[in-house]
């Protein structure tokens, strides 16, 4: 697992634009993961034993750091759904 990150790449002209795209992009790495790997369906809440799992949970890579490397290598695509967008204010007259 790295430790450090350093993006190699050419800057985005909005930072949080990135951020948001990077912690989406997180999130569907993760869940794929938890669709891959379900827990829950693993557990009995009202059983006392204890689950025992041949995956190594620790070794997987973080969601966060699979993102920024996908977002420097150029390897997320994203677009804006024009819903979300404001709608132009109605101009006043004075």
């Amino acid at each position: 697992m790295k430790k450090d990150f350093r993006f190699k790449g050419e800057r985005p002209d909005d930072i949080f634009e990135a951020i948001t795209v990077m912690a989406t992009r997180a999130r569907q790495i993760n869940q794929k993961r938890s669709e891959d790997y379900p827990i829950q369906n693993m557990t009995d809440p009202d059983s006392d034993e204890v689950f025992e799992s041949d995956v190594d949970f620790d070794s997987f890579e973080k969601p966060a750091s699979m993102a920024m490397e996908d977002y420097e290598k150029g390897e997320i695509s994203f677009s804006y759904d024009k819903s979300d967008e404001p709608e132009d204010e109605p101009e006043t007259k004075k």
